[in-house]
């Protein structure tokens, strides 16, 4: 029997550290009947067979199903497998308005786990994404996360560079700046001065409106 490459107790601590921002798991568990020590003991692996009622109760906390969990388990890349599947639920929202607009941390107070491994690159997708937002938009997270069609966590993830930028992601914010793609950002020396050169626009025309997506 081929045994999955994630464990239930792996793929449960990455959704804690992704999907909860590092929640602690009484934060997790506040609104279900499951005590602490439960999922303590699942995410170390000690419990081998979980309840399922259980377990459905759990999944229900990250908005997943247990069988969203089962795929997950054969994800070639768990973290990424974990924003796609997020993004895809969230793909359909159209506006801010029923999001909520709660305060994000600062993104670059977070050490970026994903690297650009473009050798002439000069910058992370993370940072393109930051400067767009705060410097050339000045929109909040969940503003820019309701405009692109994913999730306000999906994209503080990718944003802080704890998760990759899905390249779908990277033409539509590319093209929303009239660029084929976002190398020519990565690869420039400064993002900012680019971006106002390449538009044509000046630093005191800023915060603009960028071309809907």
């Amino acid at each position: 029997m081929q045994i999955p490459p994630h464990s239930l107790g792996t793929i449960l601590k990455t959704l804690r550290h992704i999907l909860a921002a590092d929640a602690t798991p009484e934060a997790v568990l506040k609104d279900i009947d499951v005590p602490v020590w439960y999922l303590l003991e699942l995410e170390a692996d000690h419990i081998t067979v979980a309840d399922g009622d259980t377990l459905t109760l759990i999944c229900s906390c990250y908005q997943l199903t247990v069988d969203q969990l089962i795929m997950l388990s054969a994800a070639a890349n768990l973290p990424e497998a974990i924003v796609h599947m997020t993004i895809q639920r969230y793909r359909t929202y159209e506006a801010p308005n029923y999001l909520p607009d709660r305060p994000w941390p600062d993104s670059t107070q977070v050490v970026p786990l994903i690297t650009n491994p473009d050798p002439l690159a000069k910058h992370t997708y993370a940072d393109v994404l930051r400067c767009i937002r705060t410097q050339v938009e000045d929109r909040s997270v969940t503003a820019v996360s309701a405009l692109l069609n994913v999730s306000p966590m999906a994209y503080w993830h990718m944003e802080s560079g704890q998760l990759p930028v899905p390249t779908w992601l990277q033409r539509k914010i590319a093209f929303r700046l009239h660029l084929k793609n976002l190398t020519t950002l990565t690869r420039a020396t400064d993002i900012l001065t680019t971006i106002c050169q390449h538009l044509d626009i000046v630093p005191d025309d800023l915060p603009m409106e960028l071309r809907l997506p």
